[in-house]
Order: C-alpha cells, then structure tokens, then sequence
C-alpha cells in the first residue's frame, strides 16, 4: 500500500510539474512544492520534518532547473526527496546505491515527463507511469525503519538502563509483524510507540541537561528516573504483546488439523485397499 501510494505521488508529481508555471510564479511555485513535499512524505513513509524539508528543497531546485535541463530538474527533486530515505539505509553502499538509483531514476523520469508534456493524453499517461516505476528504484534498497531509526539515535546519546531499553525497541520494531495484532490491539500499540518515542526525546533532552551531569538528588534526577523506568515499561508492554499475539497465533494453527486428519483417514483407506487386495491374492 506504502508503494501504491508513492507510485501514484510520483506520477502525479512528474506529470503535473512541467504545467506549473501555466499557474504563475506564486500558484505555480506552492503546487510544486506541495507535489514534491507529498512526493517526500510518501518516499519516506513518514510525514518527518526533514522529508517535508527535503520535499520542500527539492521543489526549488527543480523549478530553478526545469526550463535549462529536465533530467538534471528530476535528479535534483528525486534526490532531496529520497535524502531522509538514504539516511537510514544502514549499510554505506547500500546508502550510496540508494542515493544514485534516485539520481539516475530522477534524471531519467524528468526527461521523460518534460518529453511528452505536448504529447496525446494516452502517450503521456504511458510516459508518467514509466517515470514513476524508474522513480521506485531507491525503494528496492531496504531502509531502516524511521521510528527504528529514531529509537536507534536517541539510544545513541543515552547511556545505562534506558539506552539498552531503546535499542531492544528499535530491534523489536524491525522484526514484529504488525499484522499479528487485532485492530484495537494494534491502534493501542501505535500509540505506546509514539508514547515511547516521546519519551526517548524526553530523555535525550534530559541527558544533554548540565544540571544531571552533577549526579545530585535534584528533583530533575529523580524525573530521570521516572523517564528511565517508563522507558522500561514500555518497552515490556510492547514486547509482551507482540510476543502473545504471535503465540495466540501459532496455537490457533496448531488446532487447525482439519487437512491433517483428512490425510490421515485417506491414509487408512488406502492401506485397507491394498491389504484387502494382498489377502483376494
């Protein structure tokens, strides 16, 4: 669905930029931006501040470029729009192979839209699908997860019970399936993800404190405390229900014997067969 959707943001993002100027300087200029930034968001799969901005950049530098070099146009959007994509790639060739599928699948889609811009509607709905579908190259790059990511960093910065809390989190949120859990399950999990990922910023600020550096019994120590062990407790939370939907899961297959059972009465059948066929003989 994620991919749906950045197909369709890119489709609409090529084949709509090379008309924005018909909408004037200002019109123009804030429905690129709005395409790249949806581009961005979509890229990402995260409304992050830093693909908005990337989206955002990337829509100035496309229409600084657009009249003078179409291909050049698409490598500079593609490229700022996929930077906080490439960011969390983990491996730094995979990183770099990321960052130049977007510039290649940018350069590529922006001479194609700008091409059939006066083409027939048929030929220039065929020429934005193409651009889109050379767009999604990055995506066949594995990118790390963006609240993973998140965790991962805030972890980074923070030492003892709490750090070791985070990076268990981060791991927890690479491997789970979020399908395992019920509608309502899963709607109260994304919430204490959130609530985990504020508190991990919280604790971050608090760590950067020069006051805590001191160790004292300030009334700010013992609010780290009280972060640290929340930290904890969500952490627990989340991997208990995780780890109790996938067991509610596997017990539920185990009961589903129906085939097994098919197969064995067949079983029976067939060695009665060939028992009675021995004994006529």
């Amino acid at each position: 669905m994620k991919r749906l959707a950045f197909l369709v943001a890119a489709g609409l993002c090529f084949g709509l930029a090379p008309f924005t100027p018909r909408l004037g300087p200002v019109a123009g200029s804030l429905a690129l931006v709005a395409l790249a930034v949806a581009l961005a968001v979509t890229a990402s799969a995260a409304a992050s501040a830093l693909a908005v901005a990337g989206g955002a950049l990337g829509a100035f530098a496309s229409g600084m470029l657009m009249a003078s070099s179409p291909a050049v146009a698409g490598a500079a959007l593609a490229g700022l729009c996929f930077a906080e994509r490439s960011m969390r790639v983990r491996n730094q060739s995979a990183r770099l192979l990321h960052a130049g599928g977007a510039l290649v699948g940018g350069a590529l889609a922006g001479s194609l839209a700008m091409s059939f811009a006066t083409a027939s509607l048929p030929v220039r709905g065929v020429a934005v699908t193409v651009a889109a579908v050379l767009l999604a190259l990055p995506l066949l790059v594995d990118a790390d997860d963006p609240l993973a990511h998140a965790l991962d960093g805030a972890a980074a910065d923070i030492d003892g019970a709490a750090g070791a809390a985070l990076r268990e989190a981060a791991e927890l949120r690479r491997t789970v399936d979020e399908d395992l859990l019920d509608a309502k399950t899963a709607r109260h999990a994304r919430g204490t993800w959130a609530a985990l990922l504020r508190l991990a910023e919280a604790r971050v600020r608090l760590a950067r404190s020069p006051t805590l550096a001191k160790k004292d019994a300030s009334p700010a120590q013992a609010v780290l405390q009280r972060v640290d062990d929340r930290i904890g407790d969500h952490v627990k939370a989340l991997s208990r229900a995780y780890t109790a939907a996938g067991a509610a899961m596997a017990a539920e297959a185990s009961l589903d014997d129906a085939a097994l059972r098919g197969v064995e009465s067949a079983g029976e059948s067939l060695e009665q067969v060939s028992q009675a066929i021995v004994d006529e003989g």
